[in-house]
């Protein structure tokens, strides 16, 4: 029951987090071409790819704590921390309330895994730190020009794939029932879900490429999770790069980032 519990719930948070992250994906026209640090200081895509790390480790708490693994999911959130902790220099001045909201935050989080209580208080509050609270904050660290630059976001999605797809390739190198393999296997759940979100809120972006990118990305993830958040007994690592490395072709001739 807890992996049917883990598939469907990864689903509906997919969609519910679809919306977040910069990318102005609202147009067809051709998007900016070349790198983004071209264009943005190297810092907004940095933020942004802390911004979207950060936010897949909120995710997999939460799918976490829903499956009672409660351990993991407390590991996440300190990972989550030291995330925003590098965000917020950048954050606090240009939104000092909202700074202290995250450091106010994650105590609350960390003491409520720890008194293992009722699934909807934490994961509520998980859902609103990993929504418009990280939302704003990225933003703020951004800037507007990098935060509405889709190359941004693209670049930072198929960073997020790669790095799930090396994860996952470590999972399984390990053994995905290891505690060294579970880990990298739930940090690789987190960022390729969150890379696939993203392929679908800049989908407008992608032009003629789209369905190539999000069927990539679509394909990595139900390959190499079709048991959510929670591993199954076999994993799939030449499937989930096969999807990632499609996804990539198509953004690098989208976006004329080099092959």
């Amino acid at each position: 029951m807890t992996r049917v519990i883990a598939a469907a719930g990864a689903l509906v948070a997919a969609f519910l987090v679809a919306s977040c992250g910069g990318g102005g994906g609202s147009t067809s026209v051709t998007p900016p071409q070349g790198p983004p640090s071209a264009r943005h200081p190297a810092s907004a895509v940095s933020a942004e790819l802390t911004g979207e790390q950060m936010r897949a480790n909120l995710f997999v708490a939460d799918r976490l704590y829903i499956n009672a693994k409660f351990g993991f999911s407390a590991a996440h959130i300190a990972t989550a921390k030291q995330e925003y902790n590098s965000l917020s220099p950048l954050v606090r001045p240009r939104d000092s309330v909202l700074d202290r909201e995250f450091h106010a935050a994650f105590p609350v989080i960390d003491g409520q895994i720890a008194q293992r209580a009722p699934l909807l208080a934490v994961t509520n509050r998980m859902g609103m730190v990993q929504g418009q609270l990280l939302e704003a904050a990225i933003h703020d660290a951004m800037g507007n020009a990098a935060f509405n630059d889709p190359g941004v976001s693209a670049l930072v999605m198929m960073r997020l794939a790669e790095q799930g797809a090396r994860e996952y390739a470590h999972a399984a190198a390990v053994g995905g029932f290891t505690p060294q393999g579970k880990r990298a296997y739930q940090d690789a759940f987190g960022l390729i879900t969150r890379a696939s979100s993203l392929s679908h809120n800049i989908s407008n972006a992608l032009g003629p490429q789209r369905n190539a990118v999000v069927n990539g990305l679509n394909d990595a993830h139900s390959n190499g999770f079709p048991t959510g958040v929670l591993e199954p007994r076999k994993l799939h690592p030449l499937a989930v790069a096969a999807g990632v490395r499609r996804a990539q072709a198509a953004v690098s001739q989208r976006f004329g980032f080099a092959a």
